[in-house]
């Protein structure tokens, strides 16, 4: 007992599946709301935050007009639940494209 076989998975993979499934969902259902996103757990959050910058990061590379975030997920997530917390009624993503970094 205790030994590690060839056929395990290496440590953390199941983890890494699990998010990387949240994120495929996540991209594949409806748009995030208001009232969604104040039910969402801090994890949720963050995976819809995440994948808002690599959309943003796909535009970049494909020589779009994406635009620049080098903050962590985690500070968009903050920022977007304190605009929320001053009354502010718009999507998620409506308020994240108002965060860019100012070139």
């Amino acid at each position: 007992m205790g030994e590690v076989s060839e056929r395990d998975p290496p440590p953390g993979f199941l983890a890494s599946l699990g998010m990387t499934f949240l994120l495929i969902a996540m991209a594949c259902t409806q748009q995030v709301t208001a009232a969604r996103w104040q039910h969402m757990s801090p994890d949720a959050k963050t995976v819809y935050v995440r994948s808002l910058l690599g959309g943003e990061k796909a535009k970049d590379a494909k020589g779009g007009f994406g635009h620049r975030y080098t903050g962590a997920p985690e500070d968009y997530v903050k920022r977007i639940d304190e605009a929320y917390s001053r009354g502010s009624e718009a999507d998620p993503a409506v308020i994240f494209a108002g965060l860019t970094d100012k070139r």
